[in-house]
Formats: structure tokens, C-alpha cells, sequence
């Protein structure tokens, strides 16, 4: 098929899609870029918000994907993509011969699955166990309002915690959130401790964690992570910077996660 210039697109099967999606209520945009969003990402990015706004609750059996065909107007291979899409998330949990199931916050859910720092016997350093050392609120640091897209100093929630490995703390996560995305956060967050931030975002603020950008360093660490970690004065540390991101692309989350060079590594898969 031959490349039109943009704003002289040819007619085809995926613009009658899109027509059926805008009558079926998806903002089907068509912008004159080749940048647009492909459709099956704007119908699981719908459904995403369907399952936010309550329309299936988690445990919840989705409507087959035949019949999602039918209320958008659009191809089974469309709805298909966007439902394998929200599996690979762990949004969704595929059960042969049952169907497509909203993930259960006490099932099947992955709230460690952006997690990438692991043991030397490959296992995760993440977990139930975790020690907070304090939840305050605080003006967020420069490094982490630029990350956030706000002005240095913006009212934010400062969270210090350690994790462990075989008893002893080999992690420290300093995690820092908006006041204006999750307003009146510190209380809860003080309250209920949570293991998993994001697992907390989703069930308290209707704030879906569906994407990271981490950057990696080694370094030297710092006298208060020393003392923390129980390591000597200026010993090698790995120091993985995140920043995460709502289903809309919207930066909520910036924290590190600074851990022992000689206990912990970072683990990557691709393909």
C-alpha cells in the first residue's frame, strides 16, 4: 500500500474503523502526524477507564471479545490486540476456557512487576517486607520536580523506606509523590504502609501505574545510605532513578532505589 502524505489519507478498512469507534464513544483522533495512536491502543486505553470508573470490578468476567467487536464497531483482531496488551500489563488475566478477568487486587495482580532489582539467586527485591522510615509532607526536591513536570518546591509527600534481603536491609527507596494528584495522601499512606505504592494509587485514587523510565548508576554512597545499609563509609552503591507514569502519560511517581553493589543487580528482559 502506497504512503500518502498525512492530511491526504487513503480510505481504507482502519478509517472505517475509526468512524464506527467515534459512534461507539472512543476519541478516535486524527491528527495531521504520523504520530497518531494506533486504535487498538485508544480501545484499551477505554477499557482501561471502564474498569476505573467501576464498570467491571477486579475478579470480574469482560464481555468476550466478540461482542466488544460489536459495541465499538471494529474488527475482533482490533479488540484482541487491546486485550493481550492489558494482559501483558497484568491489567487482565486470560483463563482458557473462561475468558478475560479485571486482575483481582488478591489474586492475580503484579503490583511488583515494574520491579527489576534482584538477589544473586535472581529473586526480586520486592515483597511484603518492608520498614517505612517516614512519611512527611514536604516541598519536592528539584531533581524530582523536573522529573515530575513541577516547579522545584511544589507540595509533595516524601516517603523514606528500607527493604531486606535474609534479615538485613540491602535496599533504600526514597519515594516522592504530588500533593495536587493524590491530595491528602500522607494520612493514608501513613495509616496503611503499603508494600506496593502503585497497588495503593490504583485502590485510593483511582491511579493506574502502566509505565516507568528508569536510568541506572553506580556511585558512592551516601553517609545517611551507609549508615542504613550497614555499609563502610563511601562503599560502592547501584542507584536506579524511576519515574512512572498514569495510564494518560501523566508523571506521578519519581523515587530511587538505592541498593549494596555487592548484594543486589538489575535484571532486564527484552523480546
Amino acid at each position: 500500500m502506497a504512503t500518502l502524505p498525512w492530511g491526504k489519507r487513503q480510505r481504507d478498512a482502519t478509517d472505517t474503523e475509526s468512524e464506527a469507534a467515534e459512534g461507539a464513544g472512543l476519541a478516535v483522533v486524527q491528527p495531521a502526524a504520523p504520530t497518531r495512536q494506533p486504535l487498538y491502543r485508544q480501545v484499551k486505553q477505554h477499557l482501561v477507564r471502564r474498569v476505573l470508573a467501576g464498570n467491571w470490578k477486579p475478579g470480574e468476567l469482560l464481555p468476550s471479545e466478540i461482542k466488544l467487536a460489536e459495541e465499538y464497531g471494529l474488527s475482533q483482531g482490533t479488540v484482541r490486540k487491546a486485550i493481550e496488551e492489558m494482559a501483558q500489563e497484568g491489567l487482565v488475566a486470560r483463563q482458557a476456557g473462561r475468558g478475560t478477568f479485571v486482575t483481582s487486587h488478591s489474586g492475580d495482580y503484579r503490583p511488583f512487576r515494574f520491579h527489576r532489582l534482584c538477589s544473586d539467586d535472581g529473586c526480586k527485591i520486592a515483597g511484603s517486607e518492608v520498614d517505612f522510615l517516614h512519611i512527611r509532607n514536604a516541598p519536592l526536591p528539584k531533581r524530582a520536580a523536573l522529573a515530575l513536570g513541577l516547579a522545584p518546591g511544589s507540595a509533595g509527600v516524601e516517603t523514606l523506606r528500607l527493604r531486606p534481603l535474609d534479615g538485613r536491609p540491602v535496599l533504600v527507596e526514597h519515594i516522592c509523590l504530588p500533593e495536587k494528584l493524590c491530595p491528602g495522601i500522607r494520612p493514608r499512606l501513613a495509616e496503611a504502609k503499603p508494600p506496593s505504592v502503585y497497588l495503593f494509587l490504583e485502590q485510593h485514587y483511582n491511579i493506574l501505574i502502566t509505565g516507568v523510565e528508569e536510568r541506572i548508576r553506580a556511585r558512592l554512597a551516601s553517609a545517611e545510605e551507609a549508615r542504613l545499609l550497614g555499609l563502610s563509609p563511601a562503599a560502592p552503591v547501584l542507584e536506579v532513578e524511576r519515574v512512572a507514569y498514569s495510564l494518560g502519560g501523566e508523571p506521578v511517581e519519581w523515587r530511587t532505589m538505592t541498593g549494596d553493589a555487592a548484594r543486589v543487580f538489575y535484571s532486564s528482559e527484552s523480546g
